[in-house]
């Protein structure tokens, strides 16, 4: 059986007017304005079907199945 593991994550710290945003994995986080008419992404994912992450992957020494 091949491994299948992976992970995923997003973590929010709030200090005083600065906000820190970190993300892992196929999480995605938005933030909206204007009551919800408006919205930005504001992370971006870490997918294996992403070029630049897969080479990360495999320049780490990790295999995508």
């Amino acid at each position: 059986m091949k491994d299948k593991s992976g992970s995923c994550a997003i973590v929010m710290l709030v200090i005083d007017d600065k906000v820190w945003i970190a993300n892992t994995g196929d999480s995605r986080a938005v933030i909206s304005s204007n009551k919800g008419e408006s919205f930005s992404q504001i992370t971006n994912d870490h997918k294996p079907s992403e070029e630049a992450e897969r080479q990360r992957i495999y320049k780490a020494g990790g295999a995508v199945y």
